[in-house]
């Protein structure tokens, strides 16, 4: 059988920790082992991976990022592939399985899944952040030009003939995985979504932390990605679809804003609303039926600030990018 080593990052992780190492001793897929990267932890996070056996790597400095942890698990694995898991996730039985069957089926370098729709926190802006990452990856291509971290597989070799995650210039949790996925396409491999390979995600968003995740963790640097042409990325959240809701829930803002002081605009802002939540029924859908009507309602507001403040991010670092090329000397 294929041999697999699963790496985690960790950084005080005793909260979700157990539950994520019991979901990977019920894996049907044998793995090698299992190797924690303490980064930097004061709790009891190591205590805890010993006690389910797990290979430790520590960093008793400050905490240097999942990029590093996940570099340095690597360099001291053997096995034929890296299933990489986060310490706030909690894996189906079945995930590794299915995402080894995919890979080699399809002659890929990697594969990821996606999170269940069942998120354990029951805050109304965890259900909202969860539920989006679960349905656009349950709704996007198979053949993926990203790569995702939280619960995905790659080939040892393809991962080091790559250079790994870019430590450096992530030393946070970011988009480390999708940049890296980047360099994995643009050398000529195949990545594969799997959506059946499935996993729980333990994490509480506040709403401040979703923000904060999305606009500097997430859209900022993925913008600058995509506006350093390193990427003609087209699927996921910056699909040609989704581009266009969120162009729309820009103009959709405009208009209220201008409806306030203008009240025969109103007509155009009931047509936008309407489109906006048409282009926007499958994820809004899932909202109602997974949570109560009238938290949907909030998670539907969170989803059109998502748009407009992800859409402005790509078009400030845009218009940077325009005003830092237009100020460059030209060449004699």
């Amino acid at each position: 059988m294929t041999s697999v080593t699963i790496v985690i990052p960790a950084y005080n992780a005793e909260a979700t920790l157990p539950a994520c190492l019991d979901g990977i001793s019920s894996l049907t897929y044998p793995v090698e082992e299992v190797i924690l990267f303490s980064d930097g932890a004061t709790d009891s996070t190591e205590e805890i991976a010993e006690k389910y056996g797990a290979t430790i790597i520590r960093n008793r400095g400050r905490p240097l990022g999942p990029a590093n942890g996940r570099n340095e698990a690597v360099k001291v694995a053997r096995t034929e592939f890296i299933l990489f898991v986060d310490a706030d996730v909690i894996v189906s039985p079945t995930c590794l399985e299915l995402l080894i069957a995919d890979l080699e089926a399809n002659g890929a370098a990697a594969a990821f899944g996606s999170y269940d729709d069942s998120p354990s926190s029951q805050r109304v802006t965890s259900l909202y952040a969860n539920l989006r990452h679960h349905y656009v990856h349950q709704h996007s291509l198979r053949d993926a030009t990203t790569f995702w971290s939280g619960l995905g597989l790659i080939r040892r070799d393809i991962f080091l003939a790559c250079g790994g995650f870019d430590a450096e210039k992530f030393v946070y949790p970011s988009v480390e995985d999708i940049e890296l996925g980047v360099r994995i396409i643009n050398a000529g491999h195949r990545i594969r979504l799997v959506p059946e390979a499935l996993a729980k995600h333990y994490k509480d968003w506040s709403l401040w932390r979703v923000w904060h995740t999305d606009v500097a963790r997430r859209a900022l640097p993925w913008a600058r990605i995509i506006v350093s042409e390193k990427t003609t990325c087209s699927n996921l959240n910056v699909s040609l679809t989704e581009r266009v809701r969120a162009g729309i829930a820009v103009l959709l803002i405009i208009q209220l804003l201008i409806s306030l002081f203008q009240p025969l605009f109103a007509i155009p802002t009931i047509a936008l609303t309407t489109l906006y939540l048409v282009l926007n029924s499958g994820f809004f859908g899932l909202l109602v039926r997974r949570i109560s009507f009238g938290r949907a309602i909030g998670a539907i507001a969170m989803h059109l600030c998502y748009h407009v403040y992800s859409c402005s991010t790509f078009v400030l670092v845009l218009a940077f990018d325009k005003l830092e090329l237009f100020r460059r000397p030209t060449r004699a």
